[in-house]
C-alpha cells in the first residue's frame, strides 16, 4: 500500500469490503527478528487463506472476513466485530511489579515525569489487572491465553525437576515448567506474519541462562517447546534488545527490559525503581512513535505484569498501569474504567492482527473502549 495523504498519517491500514485484508507495505518487509515470514506482496497469507485485493473506488481496500470498514480518529481502518482496529504492527513493552496507585503517586510528584506526560497525552486504564503471582504466569497468560497452571517462576529448560509445593511457590521456582501448548507465535507464523521477542541484556539469542539484568522468566516464548527446541526458530525470534529497530519491526514485538529498566530491581522497591523505568522508557517510546511501525497504523502498549503486592503478598490484585498508544486510539488523557487483564490484551492483539483468539482470550473483553467509534 503506497503513501496516502491524510492529516495525521502518511500510511494507513487499508480497510473495507467483506472478505480479505489489504496489507500495507509496512507489513510486507517483515522487519527484524530472523527468517522472513512476512506477507508476500503477491497477496498470500491472510488469516483466512484468501488473496487480498484493492478497491480504489473507496477509501478502503478489503477487510478480513467478519471485519468491516470503519474509521478511528477520522482515519479509515478495518475493524473486528469487537470494534478493535486492524493494526499494521503491534509492539508490547512489559514492565514489572508496580501497582497503578504506586505509579500514580510518583507521576503526581516529580518521580516519573515521562510517565506523567504519557498519561496526559495518551490513553490509560484505571482497572487493568495481572492474572497471577509471581511474574511468569502473567507472561504465559499474555502469550498463550492461560497461565497453564504455572504458580512460580520456574525454569524453561526440561529436566530441571518436577514442580510441586516445595519446588514451586512464590519464593522458589526450582523446577521445569516447559509447555507444549499453542501460543501467539504459532498463530502469527500460521498467518505468515513475523514476530520476535527482544530481551535486554540477553546477549546470545535464545538464552535460557539468567545473567546480570537478564532473566529467562521474562521471555515466555522460551517456555514453549516448539520454539525452544527448534534452534533455527528460537535463535531467529528470541534475540537481544539491541536487535530491535522500530523502523524494521516485525508485525509483533514483545520487549522485555532488564531487571532495572523494567522497574523490578532494586529490591525492596522504592521510588528509585520507578525513576529508572521512567528514564529508560522515554527514548524507547519516542523512537517508536516516530517510526513507520507506529505511524503506519501501529499499536504500542506499555503494560506491567503484576502489582507490587502492596495489598498483601500473594493475595493482592490491585490494578496495574497500562498505556495504549496508536494513531487509532483515544488520546489526550483518556482513562478507561473497563475492568480488564492480560487476557483482554491478548484478545486485543489477536483481533488487531486478524488472528483467532487463544484459550481464555476467547471470552475476554478486549480493549475496544480505548479506540474511538469513528
Amino acid at each position: 500500500m503506497k503513501s496516502i495523504s491524510f492529516p495525521c498519517l502518511a500510511l494507513l491500514v487499508a480497510c473495507g469490503g467483506d472478505s480479505t485484508a489489504v496489507v500495507p507495505d509496512a507489513l510486507v518487509d517483515g522487519g527484524g527478528g530472523g527468517a522472513d515470514t512476512s506477507i508476500p506482496k503477491d497477496g498470500g497469507g491472510n488469516p483466512d487463506g484468501s488473496n487480498p485485493g484493492k478497491d480504489s473506488s473507496s477509501g478502503c481496500g478489503t477487510c478480513p472476513t467478519t471485519y468491516t470498514c470503519g474509521s478511528a480518529n477520522g482515519l479509515p481502518v478495518c475493524r473486528a466485530p469487537s470494534g478493535v482496529p486492524l493494526f499494521s504492527k503491534v509492539i508490547v513493552i512489559m514492565m514489572e511489579n508496580t501497582t497503578q496507585a504506586t505509579l500514580q503517586a510518583q507521576m503526581s510528584g516529580s518521580g516519573a515525569p515521562y510517565f506523567a506526560s504519557m498519561k496526559t497525552k495518551y490513553a490509560t486504564g484505571l482497572n487493568y489487572h495481572g492474572v497471577a503471582h509471581p511474574s511468569l504466569g502473567n507472561y504465559i497468560a499474555l502469550t498463550s491465553g492461560d497461565t497453564q497452571g504455572i504458580a512460580c517462576d520456574c525454569k524453561p529448560d526440561a529436566n530441571q525437576g518436577t514442580c510441586n509445593l516445595a519446588t514451586c511457590n512464590l519464593v522458589i521456582g526450582s523446577c521445569s515448567c516447559n509447555q507444549a501448548v499453542s501460543h501467539l507465535g504459532d498463530q502469527i507464523d500460521t498467518a505468515k506474519r513475523s514476530w520476535s521477542q527482544f530481551s535486554e541484556d540477553m546477549g546470545t539469542p535464545c538464552s535460557t541462562t539468567d545473567t546480570g539484568g537478564y532473566v529467562a522468566r521474562h521471555v515466555p516464548f522460551l517456555y514453549y517447546d516448539n520454539v525452544r527446541n527448534d534452534a533455527t526458530r528460537c535463535e531467529a525470534r528470541i534475540v537481544d534488545f539491541t536487535k530491535f529497530d522500530p523502523n524494521k519491526a516485525p508485525d509483533f514485538s514483545l520487549i522485555a527490559p532488564n531487571l532495572v529498566h523494567d522497574m523490578h530491581d532494586p529490591f525492596p522497591a522504592s521510588a528509585t525503581n520507578i525513576a529508572n523505568g521512567d528514564k529508560w522508557i522515554a527514548p524507547q517510546v519516542e523512537a517508536i512513535l516516530q517510526s513507520t511501525a507506529y505511524t503506519s497504523g501501529g499499536l504500542l502498549v506499555v503494560v506491567w505484569d503484576e502489582d507490587d503486592a502492596s495489598g498483601g503478598l500473594g493475595g493482592s490484585d490491585d490494578p496495574v498501569p497500562i498505556f495504549v498508544l496508536s494513531p487509532f486510539a483515544k488520546s489526550g488523557g483518556y482513562t478507561s474504567a473497563l475492568k480488564a487483564d492480560h487476557y483482554s490484551l491478548l484478545a486485543t492483539i489477536e483481533d488487531g492482527m486478524g488472528l483467532p483468539r487463544l484459550a481464555k482470550a476467547a471470552k475476554a473483553t478486549p480493549l475496544a473502549d480505548y479506540f474511538p467509534a469513528n
